[in-house]
């Protein structure tokens, strides 16, 4: 009997589990249960590996024909016997093997599973009605997929660890960053998962009601907070739990997803190593009394205070755009004050980037509710959130946008009516049926969407390729912006980088310095005599090829530190004292010389071959 509370992970075996037939004998037919099963245990935070005896190539081509592919995480797929593998999986993903399904046909296959992982759940094929009845009655809900992007963002960690010599030096360059808060009654439902789910790093092993935690976080003589961890492959969210009474810990629990980081001996030590008693089995050892170095460190490797804002209340600030703006976010205090819309995984497991793209920042004003949900009803992959207009409706202070999107993205106009949307990179058009079969396979950008010819086909009748926008198009949509915005709201524009990246590999970005050069320049000119607009130029902290992380729009630390103390500068200016000051902050940044899933796991890895 499946004990499907329990279940973190399923792992599949693929002939005769998955599929029916064998697919190096030309069968694989994939049941629609099989298929809805999967989606389902994602859509309640279960995440999917695999463990096969095929073709790797072989298996991923075919799950990519599927659009399944970037529903599983951890793939092992290979000749090798099972057993040892599954194990292997289980610990690469820093789970118990008492939290793993494993669905295999063959009985010998779970037999010997069982053998190397005792404490693991099997079943055959024949269970998954069984696991869907439970997906359906099931109270916990993921529909953001955010489980999913944490373990995306371990698959990718585990890849680059490869790399180094050793685990110290992986840690100093995952740019580590914890952030503890104490609204806890805010998140009493994550906290409350947490507490319930967590064991290998459960110190205490208290198990608490939500009544008794809400209560627990409502005493005044207890200390309580949640702490949240992102490094440079992404935003892990929150992942541990205290909570102190007359200098003991009650509550000390962490998430086994950054098991190996020194998330809990940092925190730890940050509260004054308090008393505590152990409860049972506990995978990690506080016993060091100086929190590991590599956490919250600046390049020189000294701790780094975060940089503050001052008198910010909440719907002040929007920060709407790709990852030049939440790049800036582990350096900037109080963060969770502002308003963010940055590119983001929708709850079909498609990444929508063009929330941030001028075109659809003038469409959300421009269009009417019946013209964007024609959009909606007629375009599989379109988004409501393409076209939110809450930049317009609330009032804010400061609106922080970017231009990265708009050097990239192709835009495309309905035939007739005008509409339009930007989506996928301009150099494939989505029109165009020469492109169909590399965006179907995903040998061209596609963003996760399971296109078909007949998808592609019905666009191509109904929409026409503009191409990607040009600067004029460019100033002409953001002077189209500025003029929706309150008269006292400032707008401040993220230009995009100049200098070449020698190391590109990607057809699209071949000339981006030089399209971003050409929108600067006009965007520069047009700004210059527009009141309550300031620009944050990244070239002013762009040196040499030493300036890039891993791509022409990734830079190294220093350069986002000194982009998140421009923000924090113009934050304070627009709203506190130093507001009448606006002309002369402006210009200063245009002319001066100096001066916060996943879900984004899943945007570096979708962009390899084209990030944003």
């Amino acid at each position: 009997m499946v004990q499907f509370d329990k279940i973190k992970l399923v792992i599949w075996d693929l002939d005769e589990t998955f599929w029916k037939g064998t697919l190096m004998e030309g069968g694989a037919e994939i049941p629609e249960d099989n298929r809805a099963l999967l989606q389902k245990l994602t859509d309640v935070g279960i995440v999917n590996s695999i463990c096969s005896k095929n073709d790797p190539g072989v298996v991923e081509n075919r799950l990519r024909e599927e659009g399944l592919w970037d529903l599983f995480v951890f793939p092992s797929v290979n000749w090798e016997p099972k057993g040892a593998r599954v194990k292997q999986l289980i610990a690469d993903m820093q789970l118990r093997a008492a939290n793993v399904l494993f669905l295999d046909d063959n009985h010998s296959n779970r037999e010997e599973v069982r053998f190397f992982c005792p404490e693991i759940m099997t079943e055959g094929p024949e269970s998954i009605p069984e696991l869907l009845t439970a997906c359906e009655h099931s109270s916990k809900k993921d529909p953001e997929h955010k489980r999913l992007a944490q373990y995306k963002v371990l698959e990718e960690k585990r890849e680059a660890k490869s790399h180094y010599s050793s685990n110290e030096e992986f840690l100093r360059e995952s740019r580590i960053r914890v952030e503890i808060r104490h609204d806890c009654l805010e998140n009493l439902d994550r906290l409350y998962e947490l507490n319930m789910r967590s064991n290998q790093l459960n110190f205490t092993k208290l198990r608490s009601s939500k009544e008794e935690l809400s209560a627990l976080f409502a005493d005044p003589d207890v200390e309580a907070g949640y702490i949240s961890v992102s490094d440079k492959f992404g935003d892990y969210g929150i992942v541990g739990l205290y909570a102190l009474k007359e200098k003991r810990l009650v509550h000390f629990c962490f998430s086994c997803r950054t098991l190996g980081m020194g998330i809990e001996q940092y925190v730890y030590n940050k509260l004054g190593r308090p008393d505590y008693i152990a409860v049972g089995e506990v995978i990690s050892d506080l016993s060091m009394k100086e929190g590991p170095d590599w956490i919250n460190q600046t390049e020189t490797g000294e701790t780094e205070d975060r940089l503050q804002i001052k008198n910010l209340k909440e719907h002040t600030v929007l920060v709407k755009g790709p990852c030049d703006l939440f790049q800036v976010y582990p350096y900037i205090a109080q963060t969770e004050l502002f308003d963010t819309e940055f590119t983001y995984t929708n709850s079909r497991g498609v990444l929508v980037e063009s929330t941030g793209h001028t075109t659809h920042l003038v469409e959300a004003a421009r269009l009417t509710e019946e013209q964007k949900n024609r959009v909606l009803r007629e375009v599989p992959f379109a988004d409501a959130g393409m076209y939110n207009d809450r930049i317009y409706r609330l009032g804010y202070k400061v609106v922080f946008i970017s231009i990265l999107t708009d050097a990239n993205l192709g835009v495309y106009q309905r035939r007739g009516t005008g509409e339009r949307l930007a989506f996928l990179e301009y150099l494939h058009p989505m029109t165009d049926p020469k492109n169909w079969d590399g965006i179907i396979s995903g040998r061209y950008y596609n963003a996760g969407f399971p296109f078909t010819k007949e998808i592609l086909r019905e666009f191509a009748d109904k929409y026409e390729f503009l191409g990607r926008n040009d600067p004029n198009t460019v100033v002409e949509n953001l002077a189209y912006i500025r003029s929706r915005l309150s008269e006292s709201c400032t707008l401040v524009v993220m230009l995009g980088g100049e200098l070449e990246y020698e190391k590109n590999t990607n057809p699209a970005y071949a000339d981006r310095h030089l399209v971003h050069r050409a929108m600067n320049q006009s965007i520069r000119e047009w700004a210059k005599d527009i009141p309550n607009v300031r620009l944050m130029d990244v070239n002013r902290y762009l040196v040499d090829q030493s300036s890039f992380y891993d791509h022409f729009n990734h830079y190294i630390k220093p350069v986002y530190y000194s982009l998140a103390k421009e923000m924090v500068d113009i934050v304070n200016a627009c709203t506190g004292s130093e507001i009448r000051e606006t002309s002369r902050i402006k210009m200063h940044l245009i002319e001066g010389k100096e001066m916060l899933a996943p879900l984004y796991h899943k945007v570096r890895r979708m962009l390899r071959g084209g990030k944003k």
